[in-house]
């Protein structure tokens, strides 16, 4: 090796060694209701538990990307999919894509459909009615504008609910997300059917029959993560 060379590499080191250091972690922004934030029914009342979902999700990641990731949680108990482009009055704002513009997540996790059936059930006046087919509008217009910032997306199905829940009929929400994953062509976590595979499955849920417990959370978690690696594996290793 020449003392050219050698003076060259030793004087490289230290600057691409600063630039390991300086890279920034990838982030993965999780938007979704009660069942994002990670909520379980416990002592007759509802509490965010910290085994829940994406945080079992995030250390999924960890153990195969490495550190540099990061998982945050954007869940709103009770919110559905229209909040982020209906204001209260029920007219569009730009919220949505204004915030995908100013993200820097890589990666939108997109979970929605529970509330958004339970509030077109009931009818509730105070928000915006969301039809299945009204949902895949919404859900569309989140996804594509996700896009637009160059994000990529993944869609996630509410998990089923039992008990009197299972009045709000939220099958008819999965099928019209399913047809939004294909139109758009992301990829999609199938929780409902899988889930109700098992049948116990009512077993794996929190006494309110809406709510995942620990446990299920555990499992969803792993089904996002199968997806997560098999879609986006190359900018998931970015980091590693």
């Amino acid at each position: 090796m020449t003392k050219t060379l050698l003076t060259v590499l030793m004087m490289s080191a230290p600057l691409l060694a600063q630039a390991a250091d300086n890279q920034k972690p990838l982030i993965i922004a999780a938007y979704g209701d009660s069942t994002t934030a990670g909520v379980i029914s416990s002592g007759g009342r509802n509490v965010i538990t910290k085994n829940n979902e994406i945080n079992y999700l995030h250390q999924l990641l960890k153990k195969t990307y490495g550190d540099d990731i990061e998982v945050k949680n954007h869940g709103v108990p009770g919110a559905q999919a229209a909040e982020l482009v209906i204001t209260q009055d029920n007219k569009s704002h730009l919220d949505w894509a204004e915030r995908m513009r100013q993200s820097s997540a890589s990666i939108i996790l997109l979970n929605y459909g529970i509330n958004d059936a339970r509030i077109y059930f009931y009818k509730d006046k105070k928000a915006h009615q969301e039809s299945p087919q009204e949902y895949r509008r919404i859900m569309t217009a989140l996804v594509k504008g996700a896009k637009a910032s160059n994000k990529l997306v993944i869609l996630q199905e509410p998990n089923p609910v039992c008990g009197r829940a299972e009045r709000w009929n939220i099958w008819p929400y999965v099928y019209q997300l399913n047809e939004v994953a294909k139109e758009q062509n992301v990829p999609i976590v199938r929780q409902f059917s899988v889930i109700k595979e098992n049948r116990d499955w009512q077993k794996e849920m929190s006494p309110d029959c809406i709510h995942p417990s620990e446990e299920l959370y555990k499992q969803k978690a792993q089904r996002t993560f199968d997806v997560l690696s098999a879609s986006f594996d190359k900018v998931l290793k970015r980091n590693s």
